[in-house]
């Protein structure tokens, strides 16, 4: 039976995934597969379409077709640490900064229980959701809830008007189930290069002149270097946006009350966007809790791709998150959350300065600490006794570095972390970057 078009994307996407295939790689000519497969140039050149489409491979002009950045999908996010490690790698807060939650549970479970086809968004998580939208002035006419950031992401993806091959702005460095999920929908992930104010100008300038159809980005916090907008940047930023009417932009505040940073959000271009505020870091991972606000026809579609699949969030989870947003001791935890990660992060970014290393962070629980070598800075932190995470499943076109995330660690242990990677940062020749 001749191969068709599918069926050979279908067998490179699988070399690709089983590591026969990496980033880099040079697919054979068109002319060249075809005689190989036996089969017409014009099935070939269909095949490398979709995977074009896909985001796995690339034209490089003279270099040909070529497999793309980061296209293999982590199998597990489940990273083990070794008993006695410190861990600086997994991006969790500090489990002393958040809220007990047996009050809010207690509280959750005295309301009535919830019937099929009863409202998505429970009331009392409702109102204190729009009271948390209007202090940063989103418009909370629209929202509503799912679980978590990227499982708003995913459903925005999938329920807006994107088709296969439509290009779409992402960070790099930038969040890899991001990066992931874009090409999940054969959506073409288009790079967009990050300094300490997040998404530069130029490199959005750039993209916008290709042409984009979403934009993906993170206000503050971004995970995994910590760059933060600047009212400066984000009206740059939206200036650019503003002759691109037709861009669905959506913006993920995922780190939100600890982010250590005033929200400075871009101004929509057109009528499809979307924010999305996730609880996770500031009132715990598990309390699996995102407020997207956005206009009515992103929100409603999106409310929609929730009935259609788990149906709603627990309303458990709800009423307990409304009752910590409008509970005074917990706020009074996450401003102290949120001064303690800012000084830890200040911290080690000064000490690394000291060992001639000019790391970043202005945000969030993570610090971007730049090298040479990710794999000799991984391994002398974890001589050290710290796991932290090489930065190369985040980047596509970025350079080389390691990320330490900050929220678990003690001062004297930064400190520690600091010496060991200027260690290991006087012993790499040529490292113009550590």
């Amino acid at each position: 039976m001749s191969a068709t078009a599918t069926s050979i994307r279908l067998r490179l996407e699988a070399e690709v995934a089983d590591g026969q295939r990496v980033p880099g790689d040079r697919l054979p000519t068109v002319r060249a597969f075809a005689a190989e497969l036996g089969v017409s140039p014009n099935t070939v050149a269909a095949a490398y379409k979709q995977l074009r489409d896909r985001g796995v491979v690339v034209g490089r002009g003279r270099q040909g077709t070529v497999i793309a950045p980061q296209t293999r999908p982590a199998r597990s996010q489940v990273t083990p640490i070794p008993d006695g490690t410190i861990d600086a790698l997994r991006g969790s807060p500090d489990q002393s900064f958040l809220p007990d939650l047996g009050p809010a549970f207690a509280a959750a479970a005295s309301g009535d229980s919830v019937q099929y086809g009863d409202q998505l968004v429970d009331p009392t998580f409702a109102a204190a959701a729009a009271d948390m939208l209007a202090a940063d002035q989103i418009d909370p006419s629209h929202f509503t809830v799912t679980s978590g950031a990227m499982d708003a992401i995913e459903k925005i993806l999938g329920s807006n008007d994107l088709r296969p091959g439509d290009r779409v702005g992402v960070e790099d460095p930038g969040h890899i189930p991001v990066h992931q999920l874009v090409r999940s929908f054969g959506l073409h992930l288009v790079p967009l290069a990050v300094d300490d104010h997040g998404v530069r100008p130029n490199s959005l300038q750039g993209a916008l002149e290709q042409g984009l159809a979403g934009l993906i980005v993170t206000p503050r916090a971004h995970n995994p270097t910590g760059a933060a907008f600047t009212e400066e940047r984000a009206t740059e930023l939206s200036a650019l946006l503003s002759d691109h009417p037709g861009l669905l932009l959506v913006q993920d505040d995922h780190a939100g009350a600890i982010s250590g940073t005033p929200w400075f959000p871009l101004t929509p271009p057109g009528p499809r966007h979307a924010i999305i505020r996730s609880l996770g870091k500031s009132l715990g991972p598990d309390l699996r809790i995102s407020v997207t606000a956005g206009d009515p026809v992103t929100i409603d579609r999106l409310a929609m791709a929730v009935s259609n699949g788990p149906g709603w969030v627990s309303h458990m989870l709800q009423r307990a998150a409304g009752f910590l947003l409008t509970d005074p001791a917990t706020a009074k935890l996450v401003a102290s959350a949120e001064a303690s990660y800012s000084q830890r992060r200040e911290l080690l970014i000064a000490a690394l300065a000291k060992q001639g290393i000019a790391a970043t962070g202005r945000s969030g629980i993570n610090v971007w600490i730049p090298t040479n070598d990710e794999q000799a800075a991984v391994e002398a932190a974890r001589h050290a006794g710290f796991a932290i995470r090489a930065a190369d499943a985040y980047r596509v076109n970025s350079d080389p570095a390691v990320r330490a995330t900050i929220a678990n660690l003690r001062s004297d242990q930064i400190i520690e972390l600091a010496k060991a990677l200027g260690n290991a940062a006087s012993g790499m020749q040529h490292s113009p970057a550590m």
